[in-house]
This record gives C-alpha cells, structure tokens and sequence, in this order.
C-alpha cells in the first residue's frame, strides 16, 4: 500500500488531525448549474434542509458574526444528511487494490458539494454515478476548457487533461483540493476559478486577512478552548472559514471546547483546508451537554442559509465517552465567506 493510499483510507474512514501547517484553502467563484451535456438523466438531488430565509450579515469580524447569528430568526425543518463514501460494485474475485478512479469518485461523492457542478471525462463521469453522484450536477467534457470553466470542479484525469489542454489547470484550475494515483494515472480534484489566477490570488489573500482577524479573536474568547494541535491549525489559517463561523456562534450559547478539526483532501496539500471539527459543549456552570441539549443546539444550526448549511451536523461519541457535536462542511471551501454579503 501506498502512503497516498494510506492517507485516501484514513479520510475516507476516519477524520484527520493533523494538517501541514502552511496550508490555505482553495478559490470558489460562482458559476450556474448545468446539466450534464451527455448524460441523458437526472439524477436525484442530496436530500437534505429546504431553502430558508438568511440569518447570517456581511461580517468583518468574530464579534460582529457572534452578534448577527444571534440574532437570527429564520428556521429550517430538515439537516441535510452526511454523505458516506460509497462502496464499489460488487464484483466476482475482485482485485484487492482499488483503482484510482474508484478512490476520487469514492471521494468527490462523500465530500464535494452535489449543488455544485462537477466537470469530468466519460469514465469518471459513469464512476461518480455508480458513487451515487447526480448526473444533474456532472458535465462530461466533450468541448474542450470552454464547457469546463462553467463548472466549480474539475476532476483532471489523463483524459480530462487530454481534452482541456495541459495549460487549463495553471489558467483556470490552480487549487488541487484531493489528489489519487501517481504518475500518467494520477486523478487531481481541482476547483475552477474561470476568472484565472489573477483572480484567485486576490480573492485568497482577502481571504486569509479576514480570516487572520477572526482566528485571533476566537483564540482569545474565554468561552474557547482548543487543543495544541488545534491552535497550529487555526492559526496557519487552514480551518475553514465556515466552521470559524460556526464556532463563534456556539460560544454565544455554553462554553466549546475543539476536540479536533479533519476532513482535509488526500494529497491535497497546501490546498485542502479541515472542514469539519468535533466538539465538547458544556454550560456556564460546566456542566457537559447530553444528547437532548445536543440536539438542541443542532437545531439552532440547522437555522443555516447557504453559503453556512453544513452538509452534516450530529452527536457524537467523544474519546473518554463524552457525547459531543459533529459538524461537516462540504468542499470545495469558499473564500470571502466572512465578508459575504450576498447574492
């Protein structure tokens, strides 16, 4: 086995923990959902919450999130469900090792947003479907880096290289945010930035600045506690904005304590941010949340509007047997999130 296939089996099965500290998170810019130009049926949409009214202002800072979550009034009636990785088709004496191609659709099923569109070559595009990935939201590539740059992700196979042309990932797909293979086989998850490099740069530097002030404001707040290697995390930048958010917003109701951040992509690198934390929630008095009082806090997220829904929230066994909150984000991360002011 592989370190790399070593490293795809422990995020498909497990959360990691540990990330390398100069990580930063890759770009999203907006782009509109298209049928897949090939693939004749829909596919079913990710059951999860309903549309909601907002309830989360442009902010500046982890004071200002704090005071507008709280303010929120809007409610949601569902959570959307986490997407586990899917197993691959049965077969008779099939191999042992797992192709790279069943390693990324395995991947982009369970992790990547299915409202965002996904660009992919005939191949890939029938392995995400076996994945459970909709075909609503997957566009073959048969036209070339004019039909890619529509989509939000890329998944860059030999083929799909072949199609787009080598200079289509350093122009318009700069960020690799999961990574499987090696060599002529190897299958990179990209995110498309269809305004160029330019473009990324200057949306990932404002990023990171907003995202420097709330890191230090949250480090600070005594209603806080995060572990050592939780702290490098945050403070090289590479948990995701949205789950900074989140956070801020949960210290304004008990005290949270960071158990871990994971869900960073395989191979990802500098570009795969953690987009999921467990946490320990106890009240003013210290007294540690049990499933009833979990669950009601879950209700207060699923208040959430997109860009904010979490793709999963739910209680969780905590190393020692404590109960704690589970929350998953899916990629790929946006940037600009804290400053967001709306369509």
């Amino acid at each position: 086995m592989t370190p790399l296939e070593d490293d795809l089996r422990r995020a498909i099965q497990a959360k990691a923990s540990q990330v390398p500290p100069d990580a930063v998170p890759p770009l999203r810019l907006s782009a509109h959902r298209r049928r897949s130009s090939s693939l004749a049926h829909g596919g079913g949409e990710r059951s999860g919450a309903p549309a909601m009214r907002g309830w989360l202002a442009p902010v500046a800072s982890a004071a200002v999130v704090v005071a507008l979550i709280a303010a929120s009034v809007a409610v949601s009636h569902s959570l959307a469900g986490r997407q586990k990785p899917s197993s691959p088709p049965q077969r008779q004496h099939q191999p042992v090792a797992v192709s790279a191609t069943d390693e990324a659709a395995a991947w982009v099923a369970a992790q990547v947003s299915r409202s965002d569109l996904v660009s992919c070559d005939l191949a890939m595009c029938e392995a995400l479907e076996v994945y459970g990935f909709p075909s609503s939201s997957l566009l073959e590539l048969s036209g070339g880096s004019s039909d890619a740059r529509h989509s939000q992700v890329i998944v860059m196979t030999a083929a799909a290289r072949a199609d787009v042309g080598t200079r289509f990932a350093a122009r318009y797909a700069p960020a690799v945010i999961a990574s499987f293979g090696s060599g002529g086989t190897q299958i990179d998850v990209r995110v498309i930035a269809p305004d160029g490099v330019a473009a990324y740069r200057s949306a990932l530097a404002s990023d990171l600045d907003a995202r420097q002030s709330v890191t230090a404001e949250l480090l600070a707040n005594p209603m806080l506690t995060v572990s050592g290697a939780g702290r490098r995390q945050m403070r090289a930048w590479h948990v995701d904005p949205r789950l900074l958010i989140i956070i801020s917003y949960l210290t304004t109701l008990d005290r949270v304590s960071v158990v871990a951040f994971g869900d960073a992509g395989p191979g990802a690198g500098a570009s795969g941010p953690l987009r999921s934390a467990e946490l320990a929630i106890e009240t003013n008095s210290g007294r540690a949340l049990g499933a009833a009082g979990l669950r009601r806090t879950i209700g207060a997220l699923n208040q959430q509007q997109a860009p904010y829904r979490q793709t999963f929230a739910g209680v969780t066994r905590l190393p020692g047997g404590q109960l704690g909150l589970d929350v998953e984000y899916a990629a790929p991360t946006p940037l600009n999130i804290i400053n967001y002011s709306g369509p």
